[in-house]
């Protein structure tokens, strides 16, 4: 009886374990802004660290301007936070069918993975 709760309890925190995913893995990665054209693209990148960079450039008939902010950022249950500059922004973060990332409160433009 001992040896068939030790069991239960040891399978039990096996599933547990391998059940709980990481809800930012799917974060990680480039982001390209939606309305992206030609002359302008605007990316977010999330690092593995919690760490990232917002990519700002556009072409001129001069050549190219590029904004470079760093970032770092934290998931909690379904809220994404971002902070830049000192300033934090709280999102939600959700992903649509064709696998497009949408920051509602960071950007009204989906982000398509790089």
């Amino acid at each position: 009886m001992k040896n068939g709760i030790k069991l239960f309890f040891l399978v039990t925190l096996f599933l547990v374990q391998f059940s709980c995913k990481n809800a930012s893995a799917p974060l990680i990665g480039a982001w390209l802004r939606h309305d992206f054209k030609a002359d302008s693209e605007y990316t977010v990148t999330f690092e593995e660290n919690n760490t990232g960079f917002i990519v700002d450039q556009k072409k001129t008939e001069t050549g190219i301007i590029s904004n470079i902010v760093s970032i770092d950022w934290n998931v909690k249950n379904d809220s994404l936070t971002i902070s830049q500059d000192g300033k934090n922004i709280v999102t939600t973060f959700e992903f649509t069918s064709d696998g497009n990332l949408i920051l509602a409160n960071f950007s009204g433009f989906e982000f398509v993975k790089q």
